[in-house]
């Protein structure tokens, strides 16, 4: 049966026809299945560095939300010394944080998401640690934990944003003349309120070791 068929093809002329016909149609396929798997991976790469930057935007923003917490709780703590009242500590907390409702999560890289969305997580646990302070410690010595954890905070945030502009292709952060130093601010902030916490803990831990010598002086006597 197939041998009649070709053999059909050949007497009506038809074989050589689809010689002719049958590459090109091939090669017009190649080339519209090419085409369509370029465009296809534009739009992916488009989509995935509008994604990627919608959470670097969102995550700049939070790390200026945080540095103006820094200044309000800097005040709060002065005012409150000046006043003699706690009433401006009201509301100095670590400010709330969450990604765009309406982002594709499945356009950015799975390694990238999953350090984003510890982000909010780790945020969530700091609230818990202030909000023990604030409930069983001095409420001045709050003002000094916001500020420090609103610092901490800004610069992962920034660092988190960073990375996700870099692994996706999105364009640099260019912070305008009031964020320029924003990074370089909080890194100096950090560094030198952790030099002061590391000093007080080297104090308390002396002054306990000389009343415990102390005591066991008089405990000789």
């Amino acid at each position: 049966m197939a041998q009649e068929w070709l053999e059909y093809l050949k007497e009506s002329g038809w074989l050589d026809v689809l010689k002719v016909v049958g590459p090109s149609s091939v090669i017009s396929v190649i080339i519209s299945i090419g085409w369509n798997a370029w465009r296809d991976a534009g739009q992916r790469k488009g989509d995935r560095k509008e994604a990627a930057l919608s959470v670097a935007l969102s995550l700049e923003s939070y790390a200026r939300i945080c540095r103006a917490m820094m200044h309000r709780a800097d005040w709060a703590s002065d005012e409150a010394m000046r006043t003699n009242s706690y009433q401006p500590i009201s509301g100095v907390k670590l400010p709330d944080f969450s990604f765009p409702d309406k982002l594709e999560w499945k356009w950015l890289k799975h390694k990238v998401t999953s350090e984003l969305r510890e982000f909010p997580a780790t945020l969530h646990s700091t609230r818990e640690f202030l909000g023990s302070v604030g409930e069983y410690g001095d409420p001045m010595e709050l003002c000094d934990e916001v500020e420090f954890e609103c610092a901490k905070a800004a610069k992962q945030a920034l660092e988190l944003a960073r990375m996700t502009r870099r692994k996706h292709g999105a364009v640099p952060w260019k912070p305008g003349a009031k964020d320029s130093d924003l990074e370089r601010e909080l890194s100096d902030y950090i560094t030198r309120s952790e030099e002061k916490r590391r000093t007080l803990r080297e104090r308390h831990k002396q002054f306990a070791a000389d009343l415990k010598a102390e005591n066991a002086l008089t405990d000789q006597k």
